[in-house]
């Protein structure tokens, strides 16, 4: 399968780090305003978006079929990206261990400003295509954090997230983002969730 390590990634600028475009970030998406109630809070111009948390239990293929319906990665240069990794402080604050935002050079041009027409053109391509690096992110969380709330004492997540080592233990699992469809901007990021009994 795919190896994380193969990714050409670079650090988060901290301009990037806790700003979103959205889930949906078009020229109208500022008259969206933010409600915790889903129903508002579809992204106005895109058809897909959205954020989901799931458990480390997940099979590729059905990543792969989530990716599919929230159409990431369906284009033809769907190798042509960046990627930003951030690690959290003070994970239980900021809510995620390790955050890894995904930046097609479409949107590195038109939604971020980073690249001009030239550099868009002959943007380097990464050794796996973008749902493939969502792919190779968890992989590498998971040989990190272990998958089952007993491994947390062991790989260094007891704490994280509130848990007290006892009745309340973290197991590690993950967010999706999809920031903007249009301008193909993702975020993925591992976190943990207590297991309590």
């Amino acid at each position: 399968m795919s190896d994380f390590n193969k990714l050409k990634t670079m650090p988060l600028p901290k301009k990037y780090v806790a700003s979103f475009n959205g889930p949906g970030s078009g020229m109208y998406y500022k008259q969206n305003k933010r409600s915790t109630n889903p129903f508002l809070n579809a992204p106005i111009e895109e058809a897909e978006g959205g954020v989901i948390y799931f458990g480390n239990d997940v099979k590729r293929k059905d990543l792969m079929s989530v990716l599919n319906v929230l159409d990431v990665g369906n284009t033809n240069d769907s190798d042509k990206y960046a990627v930003y990794l951030h690690d959290a402080t003070v994970p239980l604050e900021e809510g995620y261990l390790q955050q890894m935002r995904i930046v097609n050079r479409f949107g590195l041009q038109f939604a971020m400003d980073e690249i001009d027409d030239n550099e868009y053109e002959n943007y380097p391509s990464q050794p796996m295509d973008v749902k493939d690096a969502f792919w190779a992110f968890m992989e590498k969380e998971k040989k990190k954090w272990g998958t089952h709330f007993w491994d947390d004492k062991k790989k260094g997540l007891a704490g994280k997230f509130g848990g007290n080592g006892d009745c309340a233990r973290e197991e590690l699992s993950f967010g999706l983002m999809v920031e903007s469809g249009y301008h193909e901007i993702y975020r993925i990021w591992s976190r943990a969730w207590l297991v309590t009994k």
